[in-house]
């Protein structure tokens, strides 16, 4: 097979694997029980209820308001009823992860192709980071992490394409991303600028790139000030639960049982043990965060399957300590660096476990040994992976990573043990499917499939609002000039708003001429008059759409100018 057919075969099983993955996930997933968004979704609300009060946490608004966008353009089926909340509040949260996935793969192909890697190759192992378990957790739940894994690879790109060549625009470039990523979370702040350190040292205290970053402070205040107004505390002013008001003991950090793993490797149980904790985390779900979740997962997979948690465990082991020998053994700095950084993620967890800088606040819960999440450095993680595949040599034979590639699969399917088929067609999942089908494809498959709403088509909306039984001889009269509407015993009055007036109607004829006129159902009026905070956040919404732009820029400079900068990496 020729190189360019191998490829675009490779191009074309990615597509579909992470199309794949993400129907199941999205249908076994709901994002609204999933992991912390008791505490995350106030950011959310803010954006979609138009909730003014202050949040009382200290994370940075750019990414909930992204995902913001998505629920304010999935929110059509909400004017009909209250019982699409949750599927779109769970769409709106997957599919805005989803995109800045996908962001995020690019990111790293274009970063690994100017370092030099075969596409073939490139691609191969895009294909196995795609269903790596910390990046596929991260795209189910409200946190910014995965904004870090869209946008950390392009900005090291960029950062290396200044270094190489010196030409400010790659700086300017990088400049929106870097004010992007920087007031997310204190965590994310540390581990992103203890990541630039380790790769790009001494090149850092070049003048004219010092300089230009000194310039971009008074807007990273902006931002952090702004970021202030909505939540009522600075990034650096951390809101923790008591239980966590300790730090970790330095056994805590060295200590390891292989009989204790093995034996009994669900949450909690592995308090006593960072090394555990990461070895049952990093393939599976040690913390029930994602599908061991026990309410959030649909399949019956709480507390977590031990054979599958066994299997998790061992690849992790081998995966750690043959990626150190790789890094131990590897001659080019720029790999050494790269691939140096999920390490650099446990590092920064065990600095804020012991509490190493006594000034911050302490962070660390030893009843859970607790954050120890792969999740946190999920985006440092993905580097040391994708290292680590680089150097698995034999993947390079298409039917060695045919094999691999279908058991890695199969073997996440496994961990994923998803609802039936059957299943599906019980009404919480229907509607579902329902919120997440292109209005482009309603006729062909709402034919198939008797949904219990439509709101595609001319007259569905109508219909669904003022669904249901109704004496259809009731029909509306003109009397002294008004149009009179009786009463019909038969039709369940309802609430109908535009916004900022509300009427009851008792006649099927009167509701579908109010819904005619812009009414809709009043159970649904807190999530469509949402514009107000997000005039709040001015100088956010302008960064990462810079941001965005950035990395259009620069794929388009690619796409149509493929020879623009030569570097010869043969000294890396």
């Amino acid at each position: 097979m020729k190189t360019n057919q191998k490829n675009l075969f490779l191009l074309l099983i990615i597509f579909f694997q992470n199309l794949f993955f993400f129907f199941i996930t999205y249908l076994n997933y709901d994002s609204m029980r999933g992991t912390d968004f008791d505490r995350y979704g106030k950011y959310l609300n803010y954006f979609v209820k138009n909730d003014i009060q202050s949040i009382g946490l200290e994370s940075g608004v750019s990414y909930f308001y992204f995902i913001s966008k998505f629920f304010e353009l999935l929110s059509r089926p909400i004017l009909i009823s209250s019982i699409y909340v949750e599927p779109i509040y769970s769409l709106s949260i997957q599919l805005g992860n989803f995109l800045l996935f996908i962001l995020g793969l690019l990111g790293i192909f274009y970063l690994f192709d100017y370092l030099g890697i075969d596409k073939t190759l490139n691609l191969i192992c895009l294909s196995f980071l795609s269903i790596f378990p910390p990046v596929l957790g991260a795209r189910l739940i409200l946190k910014p992490e995965i904004l870090v894994f869209a946008f950390l690879p392009w900005l090291i790109l960029l950062y290396y394409k200044y270094f190489d060549t010196n030409k400010f625009l790659y700086l300017l470039f990088a400049a929106p991303i870097l004010l992007t990523l920087s007031p997310l979370k204190s965590s994310i702040t540390f581990m992103v600028g203890l990541s630039l350190v380790i790769l790009f040292k001494k090149d850092l205290l070049n003048k004219k790139f010092l300089i230009f970053h000194i310039l971009l402070i008074p807007i990273l205040g902006a931002l952090i000030v702004e970021n202030y107004k909505v939540n009522g505390n600075y990034i650096w002013e951390h809101v923790i639960n008591e239980n966590y008001l300790n730090k970790a003991s330095f056994s805590y950090i060295f200590s390891f049982s292989i009989s204790e793993i093995l034996s009994n490797p669900f949450r909690n149980n592995l308090s006593g043990s960072m090394l555990s904790i990461i070895f049952a985390d990093t393939f599976n779900d040690y913390w029930q965060r994602y599908w061991y979740h026990r309410d959030g997962w649909s399949g019956k997979n709480y507390p977590g399957n031990l054979t599958y948690i066994r299997i998790s465990i061992f690849i992790s082991i081998i995966f750690y300590f043959l990626s150190a020998f790789f890094i131990y053994k590897e001659k080019n700095k720029r790999f050494k660096d790269i691939a140096t950084l999920g390490f650099v993620g446990i590092i920064a967890l065990i600095i804020n476990a012991i509490n190493l800088f006594p000034f911050l606040t302490k962070n660390f819960n030893p009843s859970k040994g607790d954050p120890m999440k792969t999740h946190l450095f999920s985006f440092l993680l993905v580097f040391t992976f994708y290292y680590f595949l680089l150097n698995v040599k034999y993947l390079k034979n298409l039917k060695i990573f045919a094999l691999v590639f279908v058991v890695f699969n199969s073997y996440i399917f496994g961990l994923l043990n998803p609802i039936n088929f059957s299943e599906i067609k019980e009404p919480f999942y229907l509607n579902k499917l329902h919120v997440a089908m292109p209005c482009i494809l309603s006729d062909s498959v709402e034919s198939r499939i008797d949904f219990s709403d439509k709101w595609c088509g001319e007259g569905d909306l109508e219909l669904s609002i003022c669904n249901g039984e109704f004496n259809a001889n009731i029909t509306p009269y003109v009397k002294d000039g008004f149009l009179i509407y009786e009463n019909d015993i038969l039709f369940d009055d309802r609430n109908l708003t535009n916004g900022n007036n509300t009427v009851t109607v008792g006649n099927f004829y009167e509701c579908k001429s109010y819904v005619e006129g812009g009414y809709y159902s009043q159970s649904s009026e807190i999530f469509l008059n949402n514009s107000e905070n997000e005039k709040r956040i001015i100088f956010n919404k302008l960064i990462l759409f810079a941001s965005f732009l950035s990395v259009l820029c620069y794929i388009v400079m690619i796409i149509f100018r493929k020879d623009l900068i030569k570097v010869d990496r043969k000294n890396y």
